[in-house]
């Protein structure tokens, strides 16, 4: 036999621009594809979100053609919550992307390939920011956390989650990783590491450690936290019988607190304590690039998180920010 090629049709890739293919399952290749590029607790988010789309769609039209801005942009006023819309349509977006870069569904030619999406409009952030917990709210979530035995626990996980974590980060944080004051170093840090937990390009985010936490953990530690009964690396918060929290678990918990504060007038979420730390540091003059560093948002989307998280800067309080053009012209009588 001689080396040539035996084949009778040159190979042509299928997956190109194929209206009809299954909707379905051109989310499951981009929540597959994208698992160990995405947080996993916001891809799950955007699976779901994505599998809603779907859903709303009639059954016959659940294909890739159905993924074009008229369509979508008819679904996205079905919810008349802007934060709500905002979610949707970054989901969308990012899928479509997705689709763009693998060349399986876009607008464009093969080699300028462009997402469908591309033209669609992202709701903005609301003027005055995420939502996020007033002090004296906070006062009432710490007076409403019952007399259990577990109520040092709950106190420590507050003080962490205050410092602007995600709740799946202080849910695995490793006891090792908490590096209490020392006389050398009077201010302890935490270390989240895992790049894929902060993403971070480093893949390691060190996080100054308020006293109030240092007192909090501490006691959760001396007086109640239980010996550690599982395998491989130790939590540093622990259920009852010493095991690390699933995610499961770790949500129940949450839910017993939010039933607890239910006649406190306070909704509680732990997410929203992360919209607390970041406009308490924008609020004492941190420096942008600190904030976004401290929460660990991502170098592309650190300015527009922040943004979605602070709000707009109203007139009043850019006019107390001190003059800078005095130095060069003189103070003006």
């Amino acid at each position: 036999m001689s080396g040539e090629r035996t084949l009778q049709n040159q190979y042509r890739d299928t997956r190109v621009r194929r209206p009809e293919f299954s909707l379905n399952e051109a989310i499951s290749w981009y929540v597959s594809d994208y698992a160990s590029e995405v947080e996993a607790s916001t891809l799950r988010s955007y699976g779901y979100r994505l599998h809603a789309f779907s859903g709303w769609l009639p059954e016959g039209q659940r294909t890739l053609a159905s993924l074009e801005p008229e369509t979508v942009e008819r679904w996205l006023r079905t919810v008349a919550n802007r934060h709500s819309r905002m979610n949707r349509t970054i989901a969308l977006k990012s899928f479509a992307r997705y689709l763009a870069e693998r060349k399986v569904w876009y607008v464009g030619t093969d080699d300028a390939r462009v997402s469908v999406l591309r033209g669609l409009r992202q709701a903005q952030p609301a003027t005055r920011g995420t939502p996020a917990y007033k002090d004296e709210d906070v006062r009432t979530i710490l007076r409403a956390i019952p007399e259990t035995s577990t109520r040092l626990r709950t106190l420590a996980i507050i003080a962490v989650e205050l410092h602007g974590f995600r709740s799946k980060e202080v849910r695995t944080m490793l006891l090792e990783n908490i590096v209490f004051p020392t006389k050398a170093d009077p201010v302890g840090h935490f270390i989240v590491d895992c790049r894929k937990r902060t993403k971070s390009e480093a893949g390691i985010r060190l996080v100054p450690m308020e006293a109030v936490a240092r007192d909090a953990v501490t006691r959760y530690v001396r007086m109640e936290r239980p010996a550690f009964t599982g395998e491989g690396e130790e939590p540093l918060f622990l259920t009852q019988q010493g095991a690390a929290f699933s995610g499961a678990g770790w949500d129940a918990m949450a839910r017993r607190l939010r039933e607890a504060l239910k006649s406190e007038g306070v909704a509680f979420r732990q997410h929203r304590f992360r919209s607390t730390r970041a406009q308490q540091l924008h609020a004492a003059g941190v420096p942008d690039s600190s904030i976004i560093e401290l929460l660990g948002w991502g170098i592309e989307s650190g300015q527009r998180m922040l943004h979605r998280y602070v709000g707009r800067i109203p007139l009043s309080t850019l006019k107390r920010y001190p003059p800078l053009l005095d130095g060069i012209y003189g103070r003006s009588a």
